[in-house]
């Protein structure tokens, strides 16, 4: 595919570094900053030169991590088949650096990217890189290869799902050797954001003439400009990362503590038994306990001494939507009265009883701990109804049996299915009862042969692809009482990805993440032109033209009241269709370590156990030495003096 930039000229302004809370104008005459914020410069929380709090700039580099990883028949992300293997992009570095913190809205510094400079029109952001920046190889990284990175989004071996956050970027032009600037086709508050996501590969390396993206580069060890490269591997089975000695950001204030280990090493392990068994023989230095069962089996003699250590850390953050999307590219899952029949049978009492001990809160919302995005239940009021109605107004047709904004919506509000609006418990025998009456009435009945109800043909039997819950198996059991023929689809990691490429799935696992401000994270999963799109976020098919409207609203406000309102819109919307069911969000974070590692002070409750171990953890030589006297003992390990 053919890009048109715009091609032009301007001089780039001179390498002065920027002064500590200042900015500087760029060619347009725009402010020039360390790093941009879903809602403006000013909501930064960092100054520039200013190291993340969950970091440890003192942490030394070395030791040997050893991680338990999916399985992979490529060392590349390119090609349209196959599987990369773990942790592959650390071989790249992005334009920027997210940041993770709590307390911050969105926000992005520069990494590749010195500074930016975002037009007062915000139609253009101008990108300035850091002229010392180099790939592994030597060569510096410039502006050619941003806007080739660009372009090789495009290319008919990358993934046409990646293109689509890109659908707002009119084009990249080149200001000089180290200053690109990228064009808008509207405002949206996230294009710049998404921006500084760019992986920069290097042009001269996989823009060689004649080179195939997707078949000639498979088996090369990567080369890239970010901190880690291949060492060795085995395809399907072992992989192993070197840290670079001479990574060029290892002394920048975003990097210093961070990718703190000399070599991570990933083994595939299968099932979650053969990780615990690798964890407790010491051929894994950590593991990541999904669900408190899991972390309450990891027990014996090294847990009972200290060798290995287990915790319960603090999940402060905003949780996602977790939960089960229906395929609505199914006949069966199209009528929005079956999707919450569904919905309301699923028992989290009793599954979070007795699969995760009480440790886990029921999502009724999109946004459960956020309340400035949360709708609750009852009536909607003020803007939010006035929006809702008017949604409604223009795109329901009744006539034609299309809802997109249900009465639901506006008069009650989220809530638990096992509860009434009113907050009452709902027990799972009258939960039961109800589904039975309702799906008769709605004409589904019982076929003996086909062991299920069906209605005009049509089975309500479908597959669950969820390997993640361990409730799943009681959640079939119970729809099974309402005639609903449910089980749960045993796939390996590579039909899975093809399935979901190809919409070939009854119903799958999802994680839907807006975190403090909703937009594209969210408009990729959920927007109609993405839905028929081979390998889309929209797993779900989803096309709902109010749903659409508001997204792209979200996607263009820079307010941060007005993004309350609508994300409080967009829940109800979303909520009251029961697109998904909802299930649970966890209170901990559960992980084991070997005790040879430190951390810093603040835990990052931004990211999961497993990344914080990779990203900010290090080797602690004085703690191995001390555990290898302990075992030599066999003694218990002394704690930290």
């Amino acid at each position: 595919m053919q890009h048109s930039f715009l091609g032009g000229w301007s001089r780039r302004l001179g390498n002065a570094a920027l002064g500590l809370g200042m900015a500087l104008a760029n060619v347009d005459g725009a402010e020039r900053t360390h790093g941009l914020s879903i809602f403006g410069p000013e909501t930064l929380k960092y100054a520039p030169g200013e190291p993340f709090a969950y970091l440890n700039p003192e942490a030394p580099i070395g030791g040997r991590l050893r991680a338990s990883g999916a399985t992979f028949t490529k060392l590349t992300p390119f090609g349209l088949t196959g599987s990369p293997p773990p942790m592959i992009y650390t071989v790249w570095d992005t334009l920027g650096i997210k940041s993770w913190d709590d307390d911050e809205p969105f926000s992005v510094y520069g990494l590749l990217a010195e500074s930016f400079a975002l037009a007062d029109d915000k139609l253009s952001l101008t990108v300035y890189l850091r002229p010392e920046a180099r790939f592994a190889d030597g060569h510096p990284v410039t502006a050619e290869d941003v806007i080739f990175s660009y372009n090789l989004i495009y290319d008919p071996d990358m993934n046409p799902a990646g293109r689509l956050a890109w659908q707002n970027v009119r084009g990249a032009e080149k200001i000089d050797d180290h200053t690109v600037r990228f064009t808008y086709k509207e405002v949206r508050r996230d294009s710049p954001i998404w921006t500084t996501y760019l992986t920069v590969y290097p042009k001269h390396v996989y823009g060689e003439p004649g080179k195939r993206l997707g078949t000639d580069f498979s088996e090369m060890p990567p080369i890239g400009s970010g901190p880690y490269e291949v060492e060795s591997y085995t395809l399907g089975e072992r992989i192993v990362y070197r840290r670079r000695d001479d990574y060029w950001g290892r002394d920048l204030c975003y990097c210093k503590g961070m990718r703190n280990w000399k070599h991570i090493e990933y083994q595939v392990y299968y099932d979650q038994f053969s990780s615990m068994e690798a964890l407790k023989s010491g051929y894994l230095d950590f593991l990541a306990a999904w669900n408190p069962a899991t972390f309450r089996k990891l027990k014996g003699e090294y847990f009972d001494k200290g060798y290995i250590a287990k915790e319960r850390l603090p999940l402060t953050r905003p949780s996602a939507m977790k939960g089960l999307a229906f395929n609505l590219r199914r006949e069966k899952f199209q009528d929005r009265r079956v999707r919450k029949i569904i919905a309301s049978l699923y028992d989290f009492a009793f599954i979070n009883r007795n699969y995760y001990f009480g440790s886990q809160d029921r999502l009724t919302s999109y946004f459960l701990r956020q309340d400035r995005l949360r709708a609750r239940p009852g009536p909607a009021e003020g803007r939010v109804r006035h929006i809702l109605e008017d949604l409604a107004r223009r795109h329901n047709r009744p006539a034609e049996g299309r809802i997109y904004v249900p009465d639901e919506a506006i008069e009650i509000g989220p809530y638990d299915p096992g509860k009434w609006p009113d907050g009452t418990p709902i027990p799972i025998e009258a939960r039961i009862q109800a589904a039975n009456e309702e799906l008769d009435r709605l004409g589904w009945r019982w076929d003996p042969e086909r062991q299920t109800r069906c209605r005009n043909g049509v089975a309500l039997a479908f597959e669950i692809n969820d390997r993640v819950d361990d409730g799943l198996f009681h959640f079939t059991q119970i729809l099974a009482m309402a005639g609903i023929k449910a089980s749960a689809a045993t796939l390996s990691p590579l039909e899975q990805q093809g399935r979901y490429k190809n919409f070939r799935f009854d119903m799958a696992h999802v994680w839907y993440d807006g975190r403090y401000a909703p937009g594209r994270e969210l408009a990729r999963n959920f927007l109609s032109e993405e839905a028929d799109i081979r390998g889309s976020a929209n797993l779900m098919g989803l096309k709902n033209p109010a749903v659409d409207e508001v997204l792209h609203i979200l996607m263009g406000l820079h307010d941060y009241d007005e993004t309350g309102i609508y994300g409080r819109v967009f829940d109800r919307i979303m909520m009251a269709n029961w697109y998904v069911v909802p299930k649970l969000w966890p209170r901990h974070d559960f992980g084991a370590y070997w005790n040879t590692m430190s951390r810093p002070e603040k835990y990052c409750s931004g990211l999961w156990f497993p990344y914080n171990v990779m990203w900010f953890w290090w080797h602690d030589e004085q703690k191995a030495a001390r555990l290898e006297q302990a075992m030599e003992a066999s003694a218990p390990l002394t704690p930290d003096p």
